[in-house]
């Protein structure tokens, strides 16, 4: 006899008194943001930046002597934020497709989202620790860059070094605004409670 079993009933009974039935994730809330068209179209947008970086990065590789490293960081940028963006998609058709009409996870679907979250920390912290470098690489010969003479050690390609230049402070900018954004709506989620 199955002790988690109820004869003639053909239904079966939690292994403990009390089982949580209840989902850990909010998969609501985390469906009703990730789980959008919205969400979707909006980071197929996105990806406009990472294909600009990746593009001139590889038509202008070895373009800029006075510091090789200036290509290479948008190479490497515009990769890493291609993956993001893929793995941005990847998580929107999960909870599309997936978590649609259900209250909890399915494991094939837990599975691809932790997976999912654990992959996009990575690349973030690294891309993080890249951006500080691409500001130190870019920022540290903005006096001293040329455009001119391509055949001097200062010189770099003129549409190169102002696309990444321009790229870096829009990047502050919108991690300022986005920081700005956020606190106040603390203040104000804060004072309405």
């Amino acid at each position: 006899m199955n002790p988690t079993f109820i004869e003639g009933s053909g239904e079966t009974v939690p292994l403990r008194i009390g089982a949580r039935t209840t989902s850990y994730l909010p998969v609501e809330t985390a469906s009703r943001t990730f789980g959008t068209s919205y969400f979707l179209i909006s980071t197929l947008l996105a990806a406009i930046i990472p294909c600009i970086e990746l593009g001139i990065g590889l038509y202008y590789k070895g373009q800029c002597p006075i510091d090789q490293r200036i290509p290479t960081y948008m190479i490497v940028a515009g990769i890493c934020g291609l993956a993001l963006v893929g793995l941005s998609i990847f998580l929107a058709l999960t909870f599309m497709c997936f978590i649609s009409d259900s209250t909890a996870l399915t494991l094939l679907a837990s599975c691809g989202v932790c997976l999912n979250i654990l992959a996009t920390l990575i690349i973030s912290v690294f891309v993080f620790i890249w951006f500080i470098l691409g500001c130190v690489w870019v920022f540290s010969v903005h006096k001293i860059v040329q455009f001119d003479h391509s055949l001097e050690p200062n010189y770099c390609q003129p549409v190169l070094y102002k696309w990444t230049f321009a790229l870096l402070i829009i990047t502050i900018v919108w991690a300022f605004l986005q920081c700005c954004l956020s606190c106040f709506r603390q203040c104000c989620t804060g004072r309405s409670s």
